[in-house]
């Protein structure tokens, strides 16, 4: 509240401004500051010019049109995030304090991602503050991605960011980076503000060309820190490991090099780090998982681990792989490749014949993979076509196809949720660039069912006895989430088959319901969205999409670090060792993976976007089919259906006003009656694609 006037009206200076805003305890508006002076016309530019002078020194604050001392406003300390729209958002490091509102105007030279400090004025709206931030802490880009724009002197260009999030422009001094030319990619690094809104910077190295998509994964690499380059010591310890395993390192191993054991990969991969072995017995089936033993051969605290643990997983693009592990190790002396002998750690379980798992058996072995096989080989000797590396193990994977299948039938029906939606598939063919969905074939599904069993196997195993190591989990949905999606779909044609209990069961009985259905697609994206998401944890929560009681990661440890930590986990109880970790060390590196994890999916995410713009730049003005894939008060998202990527439709490019319904997802024409809905099949025309703020936007034909 601003203070009340005083009987003897202020005399105006900035000693006495400052002593006012200071009593006031809180902002105060500009209109409140003037009565306070009894400013004319003339008093008030001069009002105006002092507040506008201790803005810039800092000694004051602006808030809207309000005014304060930062002393006399509550500090928060947290990631500036900032979205596509502009507006940003302070994450606060308590997380018990809720995310604080920042315009841009009020960004105080913080990019995305920078930890600040920002001063909270909640005296406009006292239900949702606002924040400004005050100091920046610590920068989260060391290298900012520029797009050369034009040539001002001999060794310096003007450029702008290619991320729309900073709307700034950088003169880059370019002597370290030849003849860079309009449109190219820079990496920079900044150096200082030269005047406000522009940057001064100096060029690292080019990137190449924007719409070469190398450059966009080296621009998507940048961006979000993926490391390209292993260090110095890294190398040298992956280069002094053997070619092999030698006899010595086979030394109480058990010896399974001549047990049909197999990999089945896809077409292009290279590390090969699990193989299978499936035998049918009198009283059910025997599956032998062996996963390359990738602990033998990179201690704890050694560089290769410590790299490892930095980038805590592989990333993956479509023209490149940034690998966890050097490729001396992770396509070379780990990877399980045919007719050579690789160490392992090994998952033997038999199987009753309706898929209930007795005793397994977990040990280190030597194993030979007899067989190289790709999903495609698999499946075409599934369904009657094997070829002459098939043919001999065709009997194998048979009994492997009727295993894989009990385990599908006995994990649906303890409720396990499974969409089953393919992966986006990248292709460059003659220097065209297609997006598709990949093709999900039963081979694939039979791998993720052995892979699933294993690792099912291992946290059982080591639970029961106490272990410490990084389980996999998969909270359960938030009651409110499951409540919003019961009222959504009470809207539907499943009025009348919804269940009673919306726990795994009632899920999958809704996905099986709406299966076939016009709202199939609706049904399913809605379930997902209630999911929460799948993280690393010492403390076992079960596995609520799987419905698994005990889960863990245990079959890629060459390109996942919480695998590595399992199999570290298991080796020292095969040894009967006692547990070296503590929880809290455990937790700490799982908080870690989590972040890592979630860099790398929002990478892919980025690329594939980025991807599917290069693709359709050359199809503007086309009509195309899709379906409605969301829904907002400003548009709606359409996600194509001959291509894996969406693309929004903005209100403001229709005919009608459109009224949004948070609860039934969809929009109401008030002219028309109109409406667009969450599964709804339409055609859309391709009106704009932009690489700088990787949108796709659609009008209606």
């Amino acid at each position: 509240m601003p203070p009340k006037k005083q009987a003897k009206q202020l005399k105006f200076s900035k000693k006495t401004l400052l002593a006012a805003l200071h009593q006031s305890g809180a902002p105060l508006r500009s209109k409140n500051i003037y009565d306070l002076f009894d400013a004319d016309a003339s008093l008030k530019k001069v009002i105006k010019s002092t507040l506008a002078q201790l803005v810039e020194s800092g000694e004051i604050v602006q808030m809207g049109k309000s005014y304060g001392l930062i002393d006399n406003l509550p500090r928060m300390t947290g990631t500036l995030d900032v979205r596509r729209s502009g507006v940003g958002y302070l994450i606060a490091d308590d997380r018990k304090q809720k995310d604080l509102f920042i315009h841009p105007n009020n960004f105080g030279g913080a990019w995305p991602g920078d930890k600040v400090i920002a001063v909270i004025d909640g005296s406009r709206k006292k239900d949702s503050p606002e924040g400004r931030v005050v100091e920046v802490l610590d920068r989260a880009t060391r290298e900012l991605l520029v797009r050369v724009t034009r040539r001002i002197h001999q060794d310096s260009y003007f450029c702008h960011p290619t991320d729309s999030r900073m709307p700034f422009y950088t003169v880059v001094d370019t002597s370290g980076v030849p003849n860079p030319e309009k449109g190219d990619i820079l990496s920079v690094a900044p150096v200082e503000e030269q005047e406000k809104g522009i940057w001064r910077c100096t060029a690292l190295r080019r990137l190449g060309e924007e719409r070469d998509l190398a450059t966009q994964e080296l621009l998507v690499k940048t961006g979000y820190s993926i490391p390209e380059i292993f260090p110095v010591p890294a190398l040298r310890q992956a280069e002094a490991l053997p070619d092999a395993p030698s006899p010595q390192d086979w030394a109480d191993r058990n010896d399974l090099r001549k047990l049909a054991l197999v990999t089945i990969d896809g077409e292009t991969a290279k590390d090969f780090d699990d193989a299978v072995y499936v035998e049918r017995q009198e009283n059910g089936y025997r599956l032998v998982v062996a996963i390359a033993d990738v602990a033998h051969y990179v201690p704890e605290g050694s560089p290769l681990d410590v790299e490892a643990l930095a980038r805590g997983n592989s990333y993956y693009f479509p023209l490149s792989v940034e690998p966890m592990f050097p490729e001396a190790l992770s396509n070379g002396l780990c990877s399980l490749r045919p007719k050579v002998a690789r160490l392992a750690m090994v998952v033997d379980t038999p199987y009753s014949m309706d898929g209930e798992p007795g005793a397994p058996r977990l040990y280190n072995a030597v194993i030979m993979s007899q067989a190289r096989l790709t999903y495609n080989q698999v499946q075409a000797a599934l369904d009657g076509s094997p070829d002459q590396d098939t043919a001999e193990l065709l009997p194998m994977l048979r009994d492997a196809e009727e295993l894989a299948k009990i385990f599908m039938k006995r994990r649906m029906g303890r409720g396990c949720l499974d969409f089953d939606i393919p992966e986006a598939q990248v292709r460059v063919i003659e220097d065209i660039i297609s997006v598709h969905a990949g093709t999900r074939l039963f081979s694939h599904r039979l791998i993720e069912e052995f892979m699933i069993a294993a690792n099912e196997r291992v946290a059982e195993y080591m639970g029961a006895r106490q272990r410490v190591f990084p389980y996999r989990i998969h909270p359960q949905p938030d009651e409110k989430k499951l409540e919003t999606l019961l009222r959504m779909l009470s809207h539907t044609s499943l009025v009348d088959r919804l269940p009673k209990e919306m726990n795994q069961m009632g899920l999958q009985h809704i996905s099986h319901a709406a299966k076939g259905t016009d709202i199939e697609y609706l049904v399913n994206r809605l379930i997902l969205r209630t999911m929460m998401q799948a993280q690393y944890s010492p403390e076992n929560d079960g596995h609520y999409g799987l419905a698994s009681v005990a889960y863990c990661h245990f079959t890629s440890p060459i390109r996942r670090y919480a695998d590595l930590l399992v199999h570290r986990s298991l080796k020292r109880l095969i040894a009967g060792e006692p547990e070296k970790i503590s929880m809290g060390d455990v937790q700490g590196i799982c908080e870690g993976l989590n972040a890592l994890e979630r860099k790398a999916m929002e990478a892919e995410r980025e690329i594939q976007k980025r991807s599917a713009i290069l693709a359709l730049e050359d199809r503007i003005g086309e009509e195309m089919r899709g379906v409605v894939s969301g829904v907002a008060d400003f548009g709606f998202w359409v996600e194509l259906l001959d291509m894996p990527v969406d693309g929004l439709v903005r209100l403001a490019t229709l005919d009608d006003f459109y009224v949004f319904d948070p609860e039934r997802q969809d929009l109401l024409g008030q002219r028309t009656g109109k409406t667009f809905a969450m599964g709804q099949t339409l055609n859309v025309v391709l009106e704009a694609v932009s690489l700088e703020r990787v949108e796709i936007n659609f009008t209606l034909p």
